[in-house]
Formats: structure tokens, sequence, C-alpha cells
């Protein structure tokens, strides 16, 4: 693994100019890719159980295994797809619930009220305003790394805990195959 952050990094240094620009064209693309990169190059699976105090059950593994492989948002439906009937529904349900508590990962409720999963990063420990981006015609979901701004004027004695906004919309892929 250290092989390949060294080249990773040589890879950085050497084509700065055109990853910045290119980043800056895609930054909600690479935040998402880059909090995947953290999670597969730098934890494991069990590194991250143990870093949340988690004990190491094949269910949880299953799940953050397949989270880790996809750099988008997945419903149980995707995450159960390569094993469907694997584990029982309340305990895959179960684990589902354990690892959004403990700040793993996060739910995301799309328009439609269909739900997707992704893995929390460093940006959501501190923010009370996170924001997605779902692909009308893929029905991808990304993380937005990027802040948002929102201002609403609660009535007095009303405590904002979290606002959860959806952009809609088509990715860049979808926009230059249409």
């Amino acid at each position: 693994m250290a092989r390949f952050q060294t080249n990773y990094l040589f890879f950085l240094k050497k084509h700065k100019k055109q990853i910045f620009h290119f980043a800056e064209k895609y930054k909600q693309y690479i935040f998402a890719t880059l909090l995947h990169l953290k999670y597969c190059f730098i934890m494991t699976v069990e590194e991250l159980l143990h870093k949340y105090d988690l004990k190491n059950t094949g269910c949880r593994k299953f799940i953050l295994g397949e989270m880790l492989k996809s750099d988008t948002a997945q419903s149980e439906n995707e995450l159960k797809e390569s094993y469907p009937d694997l584990f029982d529904r309340v305990t895959f349900y179960r684990t589902l619930k354990t690892l959004e508590e403990r700040g793993i990962i996060h739910k995301i409720v799309l328009n439609d009220n269909s739900v997707k999963y992704a893995l929390s990063g460093d940006h959501h420990a501190d923010d009370h305003l996170h924001s997605h981006f779902h692909c009308e015609k893929c029905d991808e979901v990304l993380c937005l790394g990027s802040k948002t701004q929102f201002e609403a004027e609660l009535p007095q004695g009303f405590i904002m805990k979290d606002v959860f906004v959806v952009i809609e919309g088509m990715c860049a892929g979808c926009v230059a195959h249409s």
C-alpha cells in the first residue's frame, strides 16, 4: 500500500495544473471519489469498525465492504444485489441503523421517498447542513463537498437540528450521453 501512495503522490505533483483545472470543473464528483479513496486506501472495513468501537460482524463487514466498492450512495436493494439472501431482513436493517447511529454512514431520503446510504466523512462531523446531488436519469446520488447555503427563520423557541438538501438534475455523464 505504501508503494501505491508514493506513486499517487508523484502523479499528483507531476500533473498539478491539469488536476486543478479538472478539479474546479468537476469538484462535486471529485469530492465523492476522494471520500471513497480515503476509506478504501486508509481504512479497511475492520479498521473502520474498530475506530467506531463496533463488533466485527458478518453483516457489518458486508454492508461496509459494498459501500467501499462504490463512490455513490446505495439503496438497500443495491447493497443486497450481489447476495440478496445472505442476511435476514431484520439483521440487515438493524445493521444499517447501527452504522447510521454511529455516524459511519448517513441516510439520504430522495424526493420520491426512496432511501440511499452513503459513507459519512469528516465533512459530516460538524455540518448540520449537508447536500447531495441526485441524477434523475442514472439514479446516482453524490455527496456534495462544497458548502450549501440555506437560511430559514424559525419561530421563536424552535431549534434546528438538521437540514437535508437534495438537488435533483442530471449528472455530467448523463448530460454528455444525451
